[in-house]
């Protein structure tokens, strides 16, 4: 991703990695924040997606349905920043040339990335307790925010709280890296 200041100094491939995956994860959570409230509240209520689109609408409005964005956005952009930028800090530093070599970074890359864990498990939270018959709020939003949900779970679960589905996170960041980041920069050099 060419990046120029001034003209003369181009942004080395990481950094532009990172600021470029922010960018777009940071954007993907304008569409993904309410998709992710709906494959919550299909998890936790049962029935379908319109049945739990019509009741979010009714019952919460807009501001419902962008229930736990703080914690999507920042998982989205940390997600994608991670995975581009430490996929290209790892390329050159891996010793392995080809295809291999471009798959094991991005493998290495999306496994790195999953150090966000906490902001995943803060928006399963969030969006889950939107849902909770035991909700602390009335209206049942339950809107604590992202620190405040994560300080909440460390509360009642203990730091590992934070971390709950890393290994499968994990697998899911290497298979996304390798086939969002690394096998479009394949087909693009070929």
């Amino acid at each position: 991703i060419p990046f120029v200041f001034g003209g003369t100094k181009t942004l080395p491939p990481n950094i532009a990695g990172f600021l470029s995956g922010a960018g777009g994860g940071a954007a993907q959570a304008i569409i993904m924040a309410p998709c992710s409230l709906l494959v919550t509240a299909t998890a936790a209520n049962g029935g379908s997606v319109w049945d739990a689109a019509k009741d979010v609408w009714c019952n919460h409005g807009l501001r419902g349905v962008y229930r736990g964005s703080s914690a999507v956005a920042a998982r989205q952009a940390t997600n994608w920043a991670s995975r581009q930028g430490f996929t290209e800090l790892i390329r050159p530093r891996i010793g392995i040339s080809g295809i291999g070599g471009e798959i094991l970074a991005g493998c290495l890359g999306g496994t790195l990335s999953a150090w966000n864990t906490p902001f995943e498990v803060a928006r399963i939270e969030s969006q889950s307790n939107s849902f909770s018959k035991h909700s602390s709020d009335e209206d049942g939003s339950n809107d604590e925010g992202l620190f405040g949900t994560m300080s909440g779970i460390v509360e009642r679960r203990g730091i590992g709280g934070l971390y709950t589905g890393l290994i499968p996170r994990i697998g899911q960041a290497c298979y996304q890296t390798v086939f969002l980041v690394t096998i479009p920069r394949i087909l693009d050099a070929s």
